[in-house]
């Protein structure tokens, strides 16, 4: 196995490459996005801003509302991946995946540190980044897991249907533990998360 993650590594290192570049244009676009909001935009972004502190700074979180939610997000994001690796249309679909994640992390962090200021880049670190530390990773290898074997299916010759489904067996068991770490970093989300921004929460008076 270990083997197997090596040569994977150094045969995709150029897919790497562009689900990096193509997540870290997304984070771009997502920060700058936040200059074309609206001031009503931003009113109603500050307004539910404020609402999320008062409330996980008194502890009203609903834990079983939220796990169900991010479980949910997460297993319909890394279906949505896998099944994209299944095609060859499926390429684009994958990448843009991978863009509007990083377009909805950039303009996350853009909004906190624009109205917060410091505190609100103190408030990613801890809101954001945990969970992130491990979807982040999952998400890459989950996305170049699925190019390579959409790519696969081009050269649809005579001969290729053995290689054809040892791979989706081999692409099948990455992205079940793609998955299982998704779902660890889901996790993460549901209870490390909440509780260092209901500590932090506490410390931060919304403007």
């Amino acid at each position: 196995m270990r083997r197997y993650w090596i040569k994977t590594l150094r045969a995709g290192w150029l897919l790497y490459l562009l689900v990096l570049a193509v997540f870290s244009l997304g984070l771009v676009c997502g920060a700058l996005n936040i200059d074309f909001l609206p001031p009503g935009g931003m009113a109603s972004l500050h307004d539910y801003l404020s609402a999320f502190l008062k409330e996980a700074g008194g502890g009203q979180v609903d834990t079983g509302q939220l796990a169900r939610q991010v479980m949910y997000d997460k297993l319909y994001f890394m279906t949505a991946l896998y099944l994209a690796g299944l095609t060859v249309i499926g390429i684009p679909v994958v990448l843009v995946l991978v863009f509007l994640r990083g377009f909805a992390l950039g303009f996350t962090v853009a909004f906190l540190s624009r109205d917060l200021a410091l505190q609100g880049l103190f408030l990613a670190a801890v809101a954001i980044m945990p969970q992130n530390l491990l979807f982040l990773p999952a998400l890459f290898v989950g996305a170049v897991a699925a190019l390579t074997f959409a790519l696969l299916l081009f050269p649809r010759r005579s001969g290729m249907g053995g290689k054809i489904w040892g791979s989706l067996v081999r692409y099948t068991g990455i992205m079940v533990a793609v998955v299982a770490v998704a779902l660890g970093a889901g996790l993460v989300e549901i209870y490390l998360s909440p509780w260092l921004t209901r500590i932090l929460a506490g410390m931060i008076i919304p403007r």
